[in-house]
């Protein structure tokens, strides 16, 4: 059950990214994510009142430690970048994003089924292919380490929700989407640039922000009532949405590795649901 909200978690991740690189390309990428935390946490306080989500102070340090593993996360990801090249950056931290949580997964659960395996195996191989980029530029060294950073960050942020209980819902997301604006805000006023991007990028970093806030709930969700290794896995599929958006959308090219990577996350999630 837990990998159907993975899929949601992808889809709303997916596309939700899509928008916001598109308003960072034209309002700034410190501007851009502030809309991002800004509008989602709305977003979070609807889905905690519905689900009837209790204020756990235990659960809401938690959510606070996701919000800076968060902004951590996605600043050296973006730094990473910056120093290199897309084909250098984001192979290891998506690879890394998937194998830590699902390896803490197996070990204090017991490794599952051979089809599951199976699954989460082609489903990191997927993410592999479809985040790997031609044209090695700029400081490889630096972009690397980066990555790592960017990698470990990501898996670290899945293994803490993993902990959340079930009964604090989604008040840890809220949580979590305040402390992180207040971090790039803050980012924002120490440069001295606005916070906020020009009105034709706010609306499409909003719009976004509302598509990758019900993809981060259905993850929490995902997580707080099932296993954390299949979720981790197919809700980082994500990669494969932005992909086929970008595709649609953008008219960006389609390498043959990306069409197989497509295809392998097709197979990987088949292969986890039904495992």
């Amino acid at each position: 059950m837990s990998a159907g909200y993975g899929i949601v978690a992808s889809l709303g991740i997916g596309v939700g990214d899509h928008l916001s690189r598109g308003a960072a390309e034209r309002g700034g990428l410190r501007q851009t994510l502030a809309v991002v935390f800004l509008v989602s946490t709305p977003v979070s306080v609807v889905g905690a009142i519905l689900l009837g989500s209790e204020w756990r102070s235990g659960d809401m340090l938690l959510g606070a430690l996701t919000g800076v593993l968060a902004v951590v996360s996605l600043f050296c990801l973006y730094l990473g970048y910056a120093s290199a090249s897309a084909g250098v950056v984001g192979p290891p931290a998506a690879v890394i994003a998937v194998v830590l949580p699902v390896a803490v997964d197996f070990a204090t659960g017991g490794v599952p089924g051979p089809r599951l395996v199976a699954g989460i195996v082609v489903g990191v191989l997927s993410v592999l292919a479809i985040s790997y980029a031609p044209h090695f530029i700029g400081d490889l060294r630096r972009g690397l380490l980066y990555s790592v950073g960017a990698g470990i960050g990501y898996g670290l942020l899945f293994i803490v929700l993993d902990h959340l209980s079930v009964e604090s819902g989604f008040w840890p997301v809220v949580v979590q989407r305040v402390v992180a604006f207040g971090f790039v805000a803050g980012a924002c006023l120490v440069v001295r640039e606005p916070i906020f991007p020009v009105r034709s990028a706010f609306t499409p970093a909003a719009i976004g922000a509302t598509f990758a806030g019900v993809g981060a709930l259905s993850f929490v969700y995902g997580v707080q009532h099932g296993d954390l290794a299949p979720i981790a896995v197919t809700g980082t599929q994500y990669a494969a949405v932005t992909v086929a958006c970008g595709i649609l959308f953008r008219g960006e090219r389609l390498f043959w590795w990306q069409a197989v990577g497509l295809g392998g996350t097709i197979a990987a999630v088949g292969l986890i649901v039904t495992g």
